[in-house]
């Protein structure tokens, strides 16, 4: 119809965008006022008194954040957006069921959805992480798993077992290097079965395949799902992952480092060959740069209940007098990443020369998914807001996130220092001298 008060004709066309982030999204193009309607995609959690995106400073961090979480784990289905969009006239303004419309800066945001779905999409090794749309806890439970993959680096794509079609599902299995499944209803429907029938036989031998609970109230057993993943000879990804109550804040800890151990497998190859690329007198310089010897804590009581992680640290620099502040350098496939956001809050722990080495061989060692990272070490609960203070640490600072900083395998995470006390005003920080700068 006419806009009686514009007088602007205004005609939808209505564009196909399945898995953004749902298997039913639709954009809406008003060809009367140029502006597309995309529903969950390019929008961002974040408000302000600013309709549109006047300063895309401001915006940027919690557009890529929203994206890494909600799009990116369907890199492909954005491609495929975004050559229905190329067919459209000229967009005025994007309109995003969250956060400022998109006016100002639109090409900039279109570039940056392009880019990163490209990264993500290229190279022969991904992981097909399938759900079951509106079925117990699939949705969370596999954006868990498929935002763990997206940490190591390595490809992601989210497939829905319900909206599908046989022949995309077919390709979609078949070509991927690894396969996660939920346990799938004991009793489904016709149209389900033939979709996990497909499933089964797109598997291919050489495959990782893992699985996890729906939680769906009448579930296929998950090790009955296992046992029939595994019967093409496929490798084990991970255990299965048990959901034994409504899922909480460790269960979908558990699924994302699960998905990031996976993710590491499927990136080892490159990650070898990054290692060994780097000229061998550069190698040598770089690791000559020393740092100190840290335990990065981490604690975060959610309505869903408890998260906690920590990790070694060498990569550790004041950075500010007033306010004091200093910076992290934290690897993008680290569990604690994920609690380290703005505003979070962690505790840095500061070893000690003549008695780090137990703390370090405890903290460097591989835990499985979901593990307690605390058992076994005297801390000081309470002392610290944020996380767990080291009985044995020589000082610690309970710090608050202000920025994040993006570089091609860390992120820089720059802290406000809000509290801190030294056990010992005579002992010295252990100190950590590397032979290579390439690895750790």
């Amino acid at each position: 119809g006419t806009n009686p008060t514009s007088g602007v004709a205004h005609r939808f066309e209505f564009l196909s965008a399945p898995n953004l982030h749902w298997p039913d999204t639709i954009f809406s193009f008003d060809h009367g006022t140029g502006i597309l309607y995309t529903c969950d995609a390019f929008g961002l959690h974040y408000c302000s008194r600013e309709l549109f995106d006047t300063d895309p400073g401001a915006i940027a961090p919690d557009f890529r954040f929203y994206y890494d979480c909600l799009m990116g784990p369907n890199a492909r289905s954005v491609l495929q957006a975004l050559k229905r969009m190329d067919g459209l006239p000229e967009i005025s303004t994007v309109a995003v069921g969250h956060g400022p419309l998109l006016r100002h800066h639109l090409g900039l945001w279109l570039d940056d959805y392009r880019t990163w779905s490209s990264e993500r999409s290229t190279g022969e090794n991904y992981a097909a992480v399938c759900y079951l749309s509106q079925y117990g806890f699939c949705d969370r439970l596999s954006q868990a798993i498929a935002r763990g993959i997206g940490k190591a680096g390595a490809a992601v794509q989210l497939v829905d077992l319900r909206a599908t079609d046989a022949q995309e599902l077919s390709a979609l299995i078949g070509e991927a290097s690894a396969v996660v499944v939920p346990t799938w209803p004991a009793r489904p429907d016709a149209e389900l079965q033939a979709s996990i029938g497909t499933l089964l036989a797109a598997l291919k031998p050489k495959q990782w395949v893992g699985s996890y609970d729906a939680f769906g109230g009448d579930d296929e057993p998950i090790d009955a799902v296992a046992s029939q993943l595994r019967s093409l000879g496929q490798k084990t990804a991970f255990e299965p992952l048990r959901v034994h109550q409504v899922p909480g804040g460790n269960d979908y800890q558990r699924c994302e480092e699960a998905g990031t151990d996976l993710g590491q497998l499927l990136t080892k190859e490159k990650t070898i060959a990054a290692m060994k690329s780097l000229d061998a007198d550069l190698d040598k310089a770089l690791g000559r740069l020393s740092g100190g010897l840290y335990v990065v804590t981490a604690r975060q009581e959610t309505p869903e209940g408890t998260r906690s992680s920590a990790m070694v640290a060498s990569w550790v620099s004041q950075a500010s007098f007033e306010p004091p502040g200093l910076t992290v350098a934290v690897a993008k496939d680290r569990a604690i990443e994920a609690l380290l956001q703005v505003d979070d809050r962690f505790v840095l722990n500061i070893l000690r020369e003549d008695n780090h080495q137990e703390l370090l061989r405890h903290f460097l060692k591989r835990f499985p998914p979901g593990a307690d990272r605390f058992a076994g070490v005297s801390t000081l609960e309470g002392a610290a807001t944020g996380g767990p203070v080291l009985g044995d640490a020589l000082a610690y600072l309970g710090c608050r996130v202000v920025q994040r900083l993006e570089g091609p395998d860390h992120w820089i995470i720059y802290a406000e220092v809000e509290q801190g006390n030294v056990a010992d005003t005579q002992a010295s920080t252990a100190v950590h001298h590397r032979k290579v700068g390439n690895h750790y």
